[in-house]
């Protein structure tokens, strides 16, 4: 925790700086999406780009584009379905994303659709975790149905995208599917980790004597406790795309906010990420 973040009180106590902690958590926000394009793009070497450029001027040579109808929007690997997958997210939290970076499947109206579902609510904001377990799962079963639907088409063109190495390969359904169950593990950790440092500044909202020190043995405890709710978040996300919960999530008709997902939990774990996320949603808003 940066000190500086700490306003003094009388009776050398700190409490926390409320406006200050609003910038970082907006900061973060803004940069979410960017920083998650960052860390999954692929670095292809001058040899393999070599070997792309040969390959394609063959191609041309040969004639063999009419078997080719494009490269997919998704050519440098998982980066157009985690593009597709933050997206979503985005919109589902009433942000916008450019549709630069997006892939052809994007669509625009079946997001909206399910945008529909999740209540836009006024005054306290309570189980927000469990409300954004499900915003995840809908948009990963989302993005999944699509990939169904699309290797189902009797119509379907076969897709090409450029691997690390400058290769071109089909693209595939088990392909795609991959590619999404990385975008969403990848959504996981990131979120899992923000939840262990939104509870870690929580420490600080009740006024802290300032003479007093945790023992080496409490600083371990709180440190490990952190750790935990890291990972129970990260096991709740990844629980949340299971095939009991896409039953159920695609059994509902109304609203999506409160269905409660099996996130293979405790009650209190369940409750302690809750509190977590609805102190941070209300101190926002």
């Amino acid at each position: 925790m940066d000190i500086n973040n700490l306003q003094r009180t009388s009776s050398y106590s700190y409490r926390i700086d409320t406006d200050r902690i609003k910038q970082r958590l907006q900061q973060a926000d803004k940069n979410h999406v960017s920083n998650q394009r960052q860390s999954d793009s692929v670095d292809i070497s001058e040899k393999g780009r070599t070997a792309l450029r040969e390959k394609m001027s063959a191609i041309e040579r040969t004639g063999q584009n009419e078997d080719i109808t494009k490269l997919s929007a998704m050519n440098f690997g998982s980066s157009g379905i985690m593009n597709d997958f933050e997206k979503i997210m985005s919109e589902l939290g009433g942000g916008t994303v450019s549709n630069d970076l997006v892939s052809k499947d994007y669509s625009q109206e079946s997001v909206d659709v399910l945008k529909a579902k999740f209540e836009k609510e006024e005054g306290t904001k309570t189980d927000t975790f469990d409300s954004y377990v499900n915003k995840m799962a809908s948009a990963y079963q989302l993005m999944k149905d699509r990939i169904e639907e699309k290797y189902a088409a009797t119509d379907r063109q076969k897709e090409y995208y450029t691997a690390a190495d400058g290769s071109t390969q089909e693209l595939t359904k088990e392909k795609e599917l991959e590619m999404l169950d990385t975008a969403y593990e990848t959504h996981s950790r990131f979120m899992a980790k923000n939840t262990q440092i939104w509870s870690e500044l929580q420490d600080f909202k009740v006024q802290i004597n300032y003479h007093s020190s945790k023992s080496e043995t409490e600083k371990s405890a709180t440190k490990n406790q952190n750790t935990g709710i890291k990972e129970q978040a990260y096991n709740a996300f990844m629980s949340a795309i299971n095939k009991e919960n896409s039953g159920m999530l695609k059994q509902q008709t109304g609203g999506l906010d409160h269905v409660r997902l099996n996130l293979g939990i405790s009650s209190s774990a369940r409750n302690v990420l809750n509190s977590i996320w609805d102190y941070y949603a209300n101190l926002k808003h």
